[in-house]
């Protein structure tokens, strides 16, 4: 076998490749230098992607303690009780009713706990979840009275050919953004990922067309059947209708309850029954898959916009970031 000298002192530009290889230099193979660059060109632009949100988070936790030193500063305060004032002392505390909300819709997930038993770390969470919001919207105020110029320059977009395919469809054909989801309706996060869904078709209207497609993962076993229906109920006019009722109820998929929800939209239960059973679907399911695979999901939710993906629940400024960006194009 023929013997390879590999040396390899950095990664992503440290000093000891400028001292040992000089510049772009990460690795030499028998001779053969592999630069920073090719590295870069090989990922996809993934790395210089990565390093910008991470420089990206930090420069926006910087920013966020700057202005929460400033405000403290001028009311003569610590942070921390400039915190208490603004955040601490307006959150109140989660009532019975809403711990015992939380605790009935996800009782498949707490296993054998009880009510009594998890109901102090589901007010914990409730209480820090509103601690956070309440600090979101008091950096939000202070932003908007500070003059804040971010010079960070982002890398390169990379933008991923994801087609709409037959997939159903909200928004005209000519829209100059598009948005394509790849969901699961059993997955929790493509449910919570609704409201700004909601946010996105409701702030945008004509100027985006949005476009809902297949990925029902394997270890949620009542995925795919749900999709199944969702599909039939597309072929009499309810695919919205009826996928609005799937993200609502994603703890209860069984086929009882897929028939059940027909009535809830009107649709003809013969009908719906008829396509379930022919499985006329399934081919369309699979190529969603194989597309989606092939784009690089690889978990729900997942969404393009003009081919620049996002993964995740992610907020809605996430969305309206990238949006904004594609409509001054």
């Amino acid at each position: 076998m023929k013997k390879i000298t590999i040396s390899l002192f950095c990664i992503m530009g440290l000093l000891a490749c400028s001292k040992n290889f000089g510049g772009d230099a990460a690795a030499i193979v028998n001779g053969q230098t592999i630069t920073i660059t090719e590295i870069d060109q090989s990922a996809g632009g993934r790395i210089a992607k990565q390093v910008y949100e991470m420089r990206k988070g930090a420069l926006d936790d910087l920013i966020d303690q700057r202005l929460l030193e400033t405000a403290a500063a001028k009311k003569k305060v610590s942070v921390d009780e400039l915190v208490k004032q603004e955040v601490e002392v307006a959150v109140t505390e989660p009532t019975d009713q809403e711990i015992q909300a939380i605790y009935d819709a996800n009782k498949e997930h707490f296993g054998n706990e009880t009510f009594d038993k998890l109901k102090p770390q589901i007010a914990n969470s409730l209480k820090q979840n509103r601690k956070n919001i309440q600090k979101e919207q008091f950096l939000a105020k202070l932003k908007q009275d500070a003059k804040i110029e971010t010079k960070l320059i982002a890398p390169p977009v990379t933008r991923v050919k994801v087609e709409k395919g037959d997939a159903p469809t909200i928004g005209p054909n000519n829209a100059p953004v598009t948005v394509i989801e790849f969901t699961d309706f059993q997955c929790p996060f493509c449910g919570r990922a609704r409201p700004t869904v909601n946010q996105i078709l409701e702030t945008y209207k004509d100027k985006v067309q949005y476009v809902l497609r297949d990925f029902p993962l394997s270890f949620h076993q009542d995925a795919m059947p749900a999709h199944m229906a969702a599909h039939c109920a597309g072929e009499q006019g309810k695919y919205w209708e009826y996928s609005k009722i799937l993200f609502g109820n994603q703890t209860a998929l069984k086929s009882d309850k897929l028939k059940e929800y027909l009535k809830q939209v009107g649709l003809d239960t013969k009908k719906f029954d008829e396509c379930v059973a022919s499985n006329k679907y399934a081919a369309t399911i699979q190529k969603n898959i194989d597309e989606a695979s092939k784009a690089g999901v690889t978990g729900t939710p997942s969404f393009f916009i003009n081919g620049i993906m996002i993964s995740g629940a992610q907020p809605f400024p996430k969305f309206k970031e990238i949006i904004d960006a594609e409509l001054k194009k």
